[in-house]
């Protein structure tokens, strides 16, 4: 089940969603970060790239998060889509960070964000994702 929490006022470029751990992570998750990353006007590989992002945190974000749930908000702006994920358990974005990691590759979502921040707060860690096209 998804819900869309109240977190105040939103936009047609921003959401914050709310996805019951589980098998549908992965086709929610990764359908609403293509449009937002469509309305970003991001190319299509960067598109791609959004989606892949999407399928790497919902195979396992759920293992880090500090509910039962996969909360990622998702901000779209011209040819920039921000991501954040979470509130994460203490060390769950540097752990979801690794969890992306493909041997020979790296970790997925390090080499896949333009942008790869991971911020403690009292509420827990957030994982903060960008993909920025020039």
């Amino acid at each position: 089940m998804m819900t869309v929490p109240d977190a105040g006022p939103t936009s047609d470029d921003s959401v914050l969603v709310s996805i019951a751990a589980g098998p549908m992570v992965t086709p929610v998750l990764g359908r609403i970060i293509g449009v937002f990353a469509a309305r970003a006007e991001l190319s299509l590989d960067r598109l791609n790239d959004a989606v892949l992002i999407g399928d790497a945190i919902a195979g396992s974000g759920a293992l880090h998060q500090s509910a039962e749930r996969v909360q990622v908000s998702i901000e779209a702006s011209h040819r920039r889509l921000d991501m954040r994920v979470g509130p994460l358990v203490d060390g769950g974005g540097e752990r979801l960070l690794h969890a992306s990691d493909i041997p020979g590759i790296g970790e997925v979502l390090s080499r896949l964000a333009d942008d790869v921040r991971v911020r403690p707060t009292d509420d827990g860690d957030f994982l903060h994702l960008a993909l920025i096209e020039p």
